[in-house]
């Protein structure tokens, strides 16, 4: 028996962010990825994911994925089987972030895009991925791909999402992962949402950075699917 799993990008991201965790899936386990469409909701971008999904999936998001990921459960609870959050939160955007988001925005129509995704890989990654020029490129092209008006589109999205903590319930399998250099979305701040889910599973990924979908594709795609069909992984092992 497969298991379809929906993986939803993050910010600067297209769905290649993805490509090592599915070519390190067991064949269990049927990856589907997507990219979100440059729209200023991730209540739209839901909508229009929504109707390329199957019927039945479970989905994980990766940052701002996991915001999409929690629209897409709020909007069609019965077709989601279970829920990861990736180094992402279930809050609305704190006050404090708007000035940055701004600025980013400004950067953007200044035509900076490129130049600010660059100066940014330090903080989106491990020390240790930073000198790695196969990881680096790929990120690039994936940059070049995603482009600015997709981000301009996905940050205004990032500032207008609601808080939605209360869907993470624990009423369904619940797996939330974060990555032990992670400075965007801090393992201190996903360990205390986590800690409040009812029998929901929670990791941390050792010497990775935010873009913990790129830098250890194998440790995650073996969280996965150890979350979504244990003994069937076990039995592979």
């Amino acid at each position: 028996m497969t298991h379809t799993l929906v993986l939803v990008p993050g910010l600067n991201n297209t769905s290649a962010v993805f490509d090592g965790v599915v070519r390190a899936l067991p064949p269990q386990v049927q990856a589907r990825t997507v990219d979100n469409p440059p729209l200023e909701t991730v209540e739209a971008i839901a909508q229009v994911l929504l109707q390329q999904l199957p019927e039945r999936f479970w989905l994980a998001g990766f940052s701002f994925g996991g915001y999409v990921a929690l629209a897409l459960l709020e909007a069609a609870p019965e077709r989601v089987q279970g829920i990861a959050m990736i180094c992402t939160g279930p809050y609305a955007d704190p006050a404090a972030a708007r000035p940055k988001r701004l600025a980013a925005l400004e950067t953007v129509a200044q035509g900076r895009y490129f130049e600010m995704v660059e100066q940014q890989a330090a903080n989106a990654f491990h020390p240790d991925s930073l000198g790695n020029k196969v990881l680096m490129q790929a990120r690039s092209a994936m940059v070049l791909d995603y482009g600015p008006d997709r981000y301009a589109a996905h940050v205004r999205a990032t500032m207008a999402r609601p808080d939605r903590s209360h869907l993470l319930d624990g009423g369904k399998p619940t797996l939330v992962v974060t990555a032990s250099h992670d400075t965007v979305i801090t393992p201190t701040s996903v360990a205390a949402y986590a800690a409040a889910i009812p029998g929901a599973q929670h990791h941390v990924v050792q010497g990775a950075g935010h873009l913990v979908p790129m830098e250890k594709p194998a440790e995650l795609a073996l969280l996965l699917a150890e979350w979504m069909v244990p003994s069937t992984v076990r039995a592979a092992a």
